[in-house]
């Protein structure tokens, strides 16, 4: 039985994705996954240190801070999607996966209280080089979507999902994920497209009115990094993209 997706090609996620039926911590990937039990252990218990970026280096995270943090690693080493958003000059990294406004806002709202000692984990690795006070989440970043485009550096670009929130950015006809169980239907409308490109509807299809996401846009110049203690006060545009390296066979400590 074939299965839909694929999965990145760097040596160490799975060379096909399969159904994995005992991932607890990843468990929206079990029917069809990049990862195996083995390769999700380090997130079974209370995290501490995942692939040698220490979590815990202010403090012991909250556990619904902590489990967003669960997420965006799960789809990044487990989800049959993200190679969808590969970094276009390293096979083992992501490039402007398009999340949902909502979900940006939730994690930092979940976080904002926690303590972190970086802005991004991809060149000043928790634990590492860390050596910055530890501040709270909402002194470091200054909302949900700042948190998404900053904290694992470029992976991730921010697309506003509802209208009028919080820089009162009209909703975009994009759809976009939030890690959880709707992103099937979105890949669903993606897939749909992809085959019929003139094919917006996706109701025509028997799917749900979710939307495709868009192709990202062309690169912009990224300006410097405000001290790590700084707000940073630009306006944001609706959608913004970023890209990762992620770690190397021994691990950077980029946080995936």
């Amino acid at each position: 039985m074939s299965h839909e997706g694929a999965c990145l090609r760097d040596g160490r996620h799975k060379v096909t994705p399969s159904p994995e039926r005992h991932l607890q911590e990843c468990s929206l990937y079990t029917e069809n996954s990049c990862c195996s039990e083995t390769d999700i252990q380090d997130l079974s218990v209370s995290v501490s240190t995942v692939e040698n970026t220490h979590w815990d280096k202010c403090g012991v995270l909250s556990p619904l801070c902590e489990s967003f943090l669960k997420r965006v690693v799960c789809f990044y080493r487990c989800s049959p999607d993200a190679a969808r958003w590969p970094h276009p000059h390293q096979g083992s990294s992501l490039k402007a996966v398009p999340l949902c406004h909502s979900f940006c806002r939730d994690w930092f709202e979940a976080c904002k209280m926690d303590m972190t000692c970086a802005r991004d984990w991809t060149t000043d690795p928790r634990g590492q080089n860390c050596t910055g006070a530890c501040v709270p989440y909402q002194q470091m970043y200054q909302h949900g979507r700042d948190l998404c485009e900053s904290l694992w550096g470029d992976a991730f670009m921010t697309v506003e999902d509802d209208p009028g929130e919080e820089d009162g950015v009209e909703g975009s006809s994009c759809g976009c994920l939030t890690l959880s169980p709707s992103d099937r239907e979105v890949i669903a409308a993606l897939r749909v497209q992809e085959g019929d490109p003139e094919e917006l509807d996706t109701t025509k299809s028997g799917l749900p009115q979710y939307r495709a996401p868009c192709p990202p846009a062309q690169p912009q110049t990224r300006s410097a990094t405000a001290p790590p203690q700084a707000r940073r006060s630009s306006v944001s545009n609706g959608l913004r993209k970023r890209s990762v390296l992620a770690t190397d066979m021994e691990g950077s400590g980029s946080g995936f």
